[in-house]
Formats: structure tokens, sequence, C-alpha cells
């Protein structure tokens, strides 16, 4: 389709200086055949709404941006079907750790790899013939040295990355049998290893991995597609198959404390800002919107993509960024305050998640047809 050459698996500035992308396509002299493939994929790319609704309209509201700046650039990637994110289900994409600029977690066919840029090293921290026969990883999290996955049939797996005891620890959810659609932390400052579950039979259950067990079980009338909690544990997000999301109090057993209005269709991510003044959902309705936490019914900002879902949303750790990632191809990476200004990365694949460090951002790219990829970018 596009020159790509297959002695280059990874890419440094010194590749891109001589016309190459991330993934190693040579575009020097082809830039418009290019813009009419990524414009011809932006037609054809498969749209899955929840609730019908015009995408057009919700384009045509959302805030301009202007998407040339350079807040991040392109330190190394690698390429190569050892580096594939494995993508199980097509609306769950958040798929990449990193707990350091040195340890980039993500889940291969064989089990979970970490991977560290700057050795140029991988290695496999829970390999899937440990797991049980037919565990299928839908969603992933690693923090304060574990690394848990939850999978469709409501286990939970575990493993610590500092103890001595390296064995495997398999749990269940609170309500059974059904889909982890997502796995966050919930309790960074207040000590012991908690995450929040989001389960897709509509439940939020806080999981104590040390015990291997739900401590308690929030019910919504909706499946329940992410969440997230902020440092602190006072104030909770959580979005699902529901035009009205949710802001909720962690302590009080996720009472309800504010809607988020606005979306024409399900929300699959959220993210609450380090100050926990501002909180993001991404939509099927192709949009962000973000929210001042002390009046949540009022949309600060509403920033759409290109092609289609927002699948992933993240604030940077010093929370001057939020990162938005659609299904494929486009990851947009916003300015916060006016949010008007953005860094739009544009790759040609199936994005199997993506996320921040202090001063970095990973990106991982999953497709059969393209080059799959792991790429680090570093701040300016």
């Amino acid at each position: 389709m596009f020159a790509r050459s297959s002695e280059i698996s990874e890419v440094t500035q010194a590749e891109i200086r001589r016309g190459f992308d991330a993934q190693g396509y040579q575009w020097n002299g082809q830039e418009l055949q290019r813009h009419m493939y990524m414009e011809y994929r932006r037609e054809v790319y498969p749209q899955y709404h929840g609730i019908a609704h015009d995408t057009h309209a919700v384009q045509k509201q959302s805030r301009c941006v202007d998407p040339t700046q350079e807040f991040y650039r392109l330190r190394y990637s690698v390429t190569g079907s050892n580096y594939r994110c494995k993508i199980s289900h097509f609306q769950l994409r958040d798929l990449i750790w990193a707990t350091s600029n040195y340890d980039v977690y993500y889940w291969h066919m064989d089990g979970i790899h970490r991977w560290n840029p700057w050795l140029k090293t991988r290695s496999c921290v829970l390999a899937r013939r440990e797991m049980p026969a037919d565990f299928r990883l839908s969603a992933l999290c690693v923090d304060q040295g574990i690394v848990l996955a939850g999978d469709y049939q409501g286990r939970v797996c575990a493993r610590s990355l500092w103890a001595s005891d390296t064995r495997v620890a398999v749990g269940q959810v609170a309500g059974g049998i059904d889909i982890v659609n997502h796995v966050t932390p919930a309790n960074r400052r207040g000590g012991g290893n908690l995450v929040s579950l989001a389960v897709n039979s509509g439940s939020v259950d806080t999981f104590d991995v040390q015990r291997m067990a739900a401590t308690t079980s929030a019910s919504f009338e909706w499946a329940v597609n992410c969440t997230a909690i902020s440092d602190s544990g006072s104030i909770g997000c959580v979005v699902g198959d529901s035009l009205q999301n949710v802001l909720v109090d962690p302590r009080q057993d996720y009472r309800k404390i504010g809607e988020l209005l606005g979306h024409k269709d399900y929300s699959f991510a959220c993210a609450i800002s380090p100050d926990e003044r501002q909180v993001a959902t991404g939509s099927q309705d192709s949009s962000v919107r973000v929210y001042d936490v002390r009046w949540p019914r009022d949309t600060l900002a509403s920033l759409c993509g290109y092609l289609g879902a927002m699948r992933v949303v993240k604030f940077s750790p010093c929370g001057r960024f939020l990162l938005a990632a659609e299904p494929a191809d486009y990851l947009h990476v916003y300015e916060t305050g006016l949010f008007d200004r953005s860094q739009d990365l544009e790759f040609m694949g199936e994005i199997a998640g993506a996320t921040f460090t202090l001063d970095c951002l990973f990106v991982g790219i999953s497709d059969a047809v393209h080059e799959d990829m792991l790429a680090e970018y570093t701040l300016l």
C-alpha cells in the first residue's frame, strides 16, 4: 500500500528526519496519497452507536481547537508483532499502563508484558499459561507494584511485582459472571491495595487485592463501562450505557452527588484532573466533554474527534494536558485551561491504549493490516 522498509523496526528522531513516521512508513513525496488515504479511512471506518444520533450535529456544537501544536515529540518507537497490544473487545481500549518512563505494561497474546524503552527490553510479568485456561483479558491495571487483569467472566488475576511471593491470585467480582469493563486504583493516598472494578452487569465493586475479594458493591441501573477515582478518594465518576453519567462519593458507597449531561451516546471513558476540579468523559458520540466538578450540569468544553468514539481519556499528572484517543488513527492531546489548543498525533491502525507519566506519553497500536507499535513521546 505504502512504502515501508522491512529493515526498520525501531524509529528515533534520526528516522523522522529522513521522512519516516513512528510506524516506519516513508512519506517523502507521498504526502497527498497519505492525506487521501486517511480521509478514506474516516469515511469507511465502521461506527457503532448504542443510541442513534447525528454525529455531525455533535461536531458542529464542539469547540474550535487549533490542532497544530507540538507539546510532545517522538523519542523512540518499536514495531513488530512482539509489541502488539492485543485488543479483546473493540470498545475497551485502556490497555496501556506506565508506572514510570522505564516500565510500560501491555497485554500481549501470551500474557502481560513490561517494556523498557530506554534499555529496549521487554519481559513477561504475568504469562497467559499462569491464568485460568479460558481467561480473556478485558481490563488492565498496574499500581503500587501489583499487576491486575479482569476478564469476560468477572474474574480478576493479580501478581505482585515487588514481593518475593510471585504466585498468581485469582478472585471473582461480587455479582458473579460478567465482563470487567475497567479497573482503576481506588485509594492512592489512603494506603492498602484497593481497586475499583466497572462491571458490565451494572455495578462498581471496590476490590481488595490482598484478599482478592470485593469489599463493597454499588449498583446502577445501566452497564458500567468505566470509573475514575480522585487521588484523595473523595470524588468519583461513573459512566456507562446511559446518557446520565454521574459524579459519586466513593466514601459513601458511591452515592450520587451530581449528573454529567450532554452526551448523545453511551460513554466508555472518564478521568478526573489531579487538582480534582475537572472531570472529562469520552463517548461514542465522538466527543469528550469536560465539566467543572462544582457545577457539573454545565459543560466547560466539548471536544470532537475525526473518526469515531472516544475510547480513552486521561489527564496528565501535572494537569496541563488531557489525552483523548479515538478507536483508530487519531490521538488528541488538549491543553487544559481554555481547551483551544491541541496536538493531534496521527497513526494508521487500532489504538489499544495511551497513558501519561510525568514527562512522557506512551501509545500502543494494534493492527493486522498496518504495523503494530509501542511509542514513547517526551514533553518539550
